[in-house]
């Protein structure tokens, strides 16, 4: 009966953490995307679905860092560096946004993960 338990909560875990991509909560508090262009502090994000997007919207925006000294054992060499936040506008297609950057030094390949507080 134990293992029954064991078994049928780690089938609901996995079931619930491989569902939570693609659902509404998903979209509502981690979308993310990345950044296709800026100019004059004007930007264009490609996200998964424009769907859920609002104008208005504030994500913040990373940059993925390489370190190529990170030698110690499991360490990884790869982290996310916090760039600044930009503000969405209109809704360019199903997959494209136009966005404002509110601060920070955002450039093209950046990724962008929307931001709950704000």
């Amino acid at each position: 009966m134990n293992r029954f338990i064991k078994f049928f909560a780690i089938a609901v875990l996995t079931i619930g953490l491989v569902s939570g991509c693609t659902s509404q909560v998903y979209h509502d508090y981690v979308m993310s995307g990345q950044v296709v262009s800026v100019s004059d502090r004007q930007a264009v994000i490609c996200v998964s679905d424009t769907d859920g997007l609002k104008e208005h919207q504030v994500f913040n925006v990373f940059r993925t860092v390489y370190e190529p000294a990170a030698i110690a054992e499991g360490e990884s060499a790869y982290s996310r560096e916090y760039i600044g936040k930009i503000r969405l506008g209109k809704s360019k297609n199903q997959h494209f946004a136009e966005a404002t950057v509110l601060d920070g030094e955002i450039v093209r390949y950046d990724m962008v993960e929307f931001d709950r507080d704000f």
